[in-house]
């Protein structure tokens, strides 16, 4: 198995989506077959913003199709019963992510980076990267849409949640901030606060 510093910037990309799931998701009853489908509907989620055409993805799709077919009626996760799962984010919801990359930039991490690092999340989440933009990688779109919101252009409730929600930072101690922002999902407004 090659390390990660010899994978490509995709493959980094699909294993930190798998490993997000796998950390945040259990199988319950012994049923792998649910957890798989989440990591295929990641894989396909990355592969689509890193730029791979519908068509190359389709055996993929049918292969999710089958694996939905199959199995039992279960209790669904809350991203699953999500309506919003794979729509395009909100202006809100890259407001917050435009927030965190500044928290991640100003912890000491590059730009290009702290994007990748948000995308990756937002992608194991569910939540696509934003559809407007001039480059076929999602966190280069995240981060344009960044870009675009600190000049002042975007919707006014962007703006101020934004600034809002950078605000709600300094509530963390510093050193803590970086990591509990990320692993607590802070960017999700409809997650609970732990």
């Amino acid at each position: 198995m090659p390390d990660m510093e010899t994978a490509s910037p995709s493959a980094d990309r699909i294993g930190a989506a798998l490993r997000a799931l796998r950390d945040t998701h259990s199988v319950e009853d012994g049923d792998v077959a649910a957890l798989g489908a989440k990591c295929l509907r990641a894989v396909i989620t990355q592969l689509a913003a890193d730029g791979v055409r519908a068509e190359d993805l389709q055996p993929l799709v049918d292969l999710q199709g089958h694996l939905g077919a199959g199995k039992r009626v279960q209790p669904q996760s809350p991203v699953e019963c999500d309506r919003r799962f794979g729509s395009a984010p909100s202006p809100i919801l890259l407001a917050r992510a435009a927030a965190v990359i500044d928290l991640l930039v100003k912890a000491g991490q590059d730009e290009s980076e702290a994007a990748r690092s948000v995308m990756r999340r937002l992608v194991a989440a569910g939540v696509p990267p934003p559809e407007k933009g001039g480059d076929a990688r999602g966190w280069r779109r995240l981060l344009e849409w960044r870009n675009s919101l600190l000049h002042g252009v975007g919707p006014e409730e962007a703006k101020h949640e934004y600034r809002t929600f950078a605000r709600e930072f300094e509530a963390i101690p510093p050193a803590e901030r970086a990591q509990r922002v990320l692993d607590e999902r802070l960017w999700d407004r409809r997650r609970k606060p732990r």
